[in-house]
This record gives structure tokens, C-alpha cells and sequence, in this order.
């Protein structure tokens, strides 16, 4: 019966450790980031839609939908931003993990990638669902103001 050896780090393999405990941090912290993008989202537009409908004149429902969508747009880039980010340190942590694994005589199994990330897949992915249907309820409101208001 053969015994593994005892697993002993290199200094490669020490720095390699530290950086992938960075990284999976800066990843963690990336991710609450997104979720609270999501969360000032929705309450910011709360407070802007009352505050339009208490101040002043009537507000169309056209305005406060424009409004809507120019809010939602500007979280929906620093969302989007975010998790490109989350996904280049992914896949940096992928990169150090293979490498420690390659240097102590690991076998890597090559995953293959099936989408290469990117900023346009950083824009149009399932997480940014919110702001795809923030658009599109404020896209209908301004079609039924103005066209199908009685």
C-alpha cells in the first residue's frame, strides 16, 4: 500500500496561497457588492417615484418611468462592472489553483470553457434580471401613458 507524502509548500506555492486567499476575498466582497447594488437600486427608485409623486404638479407616468429607467440604467453599469470583476478574479483563482496543482504533480483536468466572459456578457446575465425588468415595466408604462391613457 502506498503512502501519499507529506504535502510541503514551496515558497511558489506560499505566494500562490496568499493570493488566492486575496483573491476569494476580493471576490466575496465583490459579490455583497452586487447584492446591495441591487438593493439601493430598488430603494432609491422608491424614494425618487414618491418624491415625484408628492412634490409639485401630477407627475406623468411617462417622466417617472424615464426616471425609473435612467436610475435602474446607472446601477444596472456599476452592477454589471462589478461582475465582470467577480469573474476575472474567478477565473484568476482558477489559474493559481491549476498552477499550485501542476507544481506538486496534480493532474489538471482542463475545463472547457464554454463562454469566455466579457463586458457584454457582463451586461446581459441572469443576475442583472432586475434591471432588464425595470426597463421593460417602465418601457410599457410609457407605451400605455401614451397611447393607450384614456
Amino acid at each position: 500500500m502506498s503512502r501519499k507524502e507529506e504535502y510541503k509548500r514551496t515558497c511558489e506555492d506560499e505566494i500562490d496561497w496568499v493570493n488566492l486567499e486575496q483573491l476569494h476575498e476580493a471576490t466575496l466582497q465583490i459579490s455583497n457588492q452586487c447584492s446591495e447594488y441591487k438593493k439601493l437600486c430598488v430603494s432609491v427608485i422608491g424614494v425618487v417615484v414618491a418624491a415625484l409623486l408628492k412634490l409639485g404638479d401630477p407627475t406623468s407616468l411617462s417622466l417617472i418611468s424615464v426616471v425609473c429607467v435612467v436610475i435602474s440604467t446607472g446601477f444596472w453599469f456599476g452592477d454589471s462592472i462589478a461582475y465582470y470583476y467577480q469573474k476575472s478574479n474567478r477565473e484568476k483563482m482558477g489559474k493559481i489553483t491549476d498552477d499550485i496543482k501542476r507544481r506538486n504533480s496534480i493532474g489538471v483536468i482542463t475545463v472547457v470553457k464554454l463562454q469566455e466572459h466579457s463586458w457584454g456578457r457582463s451586461f446581459w446575465n441572469p443576475s442583472m434580471s432586475l434591471y432588464h425588468y425595470i426597463t421593460v415595466v417602465c418601457f410599457i408604462a410609457v407605451i400605455y401613458d401614451n397611447f393607450f391613457k384614456l
